[in-house]
């Protein structure tokens, strides 16, 4: 990785705004890498929430993966500015052959190599500004800037649609479930490739948990796509909503996924879920219930069967992804279905989460 650091003092820019730069040079997957961490550290660096460094490092990779796959050889700046409120810009650059209809190319799941085409479309979503400039044969040339604090009122035609939705496992307006997320990524790697949703919906509460094949920067993009997607079009239908996300994520890495609706007042649940995700039932007799083999958005996608359970007030649900040790079963789980659902949840991360793969634990507690 070619890189140039930064001088230990911060340089002026115009009107004397205080600059971090650095200039990472990209001809290889490992390169992206490198840049996607040192966008992650960077922003950390500069107190910013955790979540906005997964956001940097999510936007790097993006266009750092499309230097190498379209173009070959290139360069991303990072830039931690303050002007007057701290941003984070990320400017790519290359000469590549260029694009020859960048309105299709900025369209939603358009890709010229057949892959989800999160890459454009995804950092402009996830942007405040954004900016593209190409021609065929003479490069491409991005800038996207995202501010570490509430977004500035702006002009930019594409902003009520760059503006991220809330996060899908965010604290839900349905007064009949409490839950808790616990998370990390593979030992190593920086983001994670596992997701998670919880949101009410029409008919119940709707919840669940994702793993995206493989780790490292990728996955994490194609994990906050799939949270993104869910949050807005999941629905009560689970056998239709997990359909529809195959559909959508044909052609790329894959997942494992585990969905569940639940509905307190009659007492049910139901739950689909395809790949190496288990959801647990605590209360009355312990229950797992084992997703179905396949991979969703892969060619061995199964029939789906739907599995129903009843709940009780006060159960607890417990989501993981196979980063969470198989040997895990309900008759361990049992006797922690007394512990509310955040140190349940950080409590089955820290003994039963494997160093070697990224690992995700959702808890809920029903109230009703």
């Amino acid at each position: 990785m070619n890189l140039d650091r930064t001088p230990a003092a911060p340089h002026r820019g115009p009107a004397g705004t205080a600059v971090q730069r650095q200039r990472v040079g990209v001809s290889a997957q490992h390169d992206v890498y490198n840049a996607a961490v040192l966008a992650y550290a960077l922003v950390q660096q500069a107190g910013a929430r955790p979540l906005l460094a997964t956001e940097a490092a999510t936007m790097v990779s993006e266009l750092g993966m499309n230097i190498v796959k379209y173009a070959g050889r290139g360069s991303l700046t990072l830039s931690v500015a303050d002007d007057p409120q701290r941003y984070l810009e990320v400017l790519a650059v290359d000469d590549g052959p260029g694009i020859a209809d960048l309105a299709l190319a900025l369209s939603e799941r358009y890709s010229s190599q057949g892959t989800l085409g999160l890459g454009l479309p995804g950092v402009r979503r996830m942007s405040d500004e954004f900016e593209c400039r190409s021609q065929p044969g003479a490069g491409t040339t991005v800038r996207a800037r995202r501010y570490f604090e509430a977004r500035p009122a702006s002009p930019h035609p594409h902003a009520a649609a760059a503006a991220m939705p809330q996060a899908p496992w965010a604290p839900a307006a349905q007064p009949a479930w409490r839950h808790a997320l616990a998370k990390r990524p593979c030992f190593g790697e920086h983001v994670s490739g596992d997701g998670a949703l919880a949101q009410a919906v029409a008919g119940g509460f709707l919840f669940g948990v994702l793993d995206v094949l493989g780790h490292g920067p990728q996955a994490h993009a194609l994990a906050r796509h799939c949270e993104r997607w869910l949050a807005a079009n999941a629905h009560a239908d689970l056998i239709g909503t997990v359909e529809a996300l195959h559909h959508e994520t044909r052609g790329s890495l894959g997942l494992a996924l585990t969905l569940a609706l639940a509905d307190p007042e009659v007492g049910s649940l139901v739950t689909v879920g395809v790949g190496n995700t288990r959801l647990f039932r605590l209360g009355g007799p312990g229950i797992c219930v084992e997703a179905q083999p396949g991979i969703v958005g892969g060619l061995n996608m199964p029939r789906l069967r739907p599995v129903r359970l009843q709940i009780q007030p006060d159960d607890r649900l417990v989501l993981v992804t196979d980063g969470i040790s198989e040997r895990l079963d309900a008759q361990v789980l049992m006797p922690l279905r007394g512990l509310d659902v955040q140190p349940l949840a950080q409590r089955l991360l820290r003994e039963h989460g494997k160093d070697h793969d990224d690992a995700t634990c959702l808890v809920l507690r029903c109230l009703a």
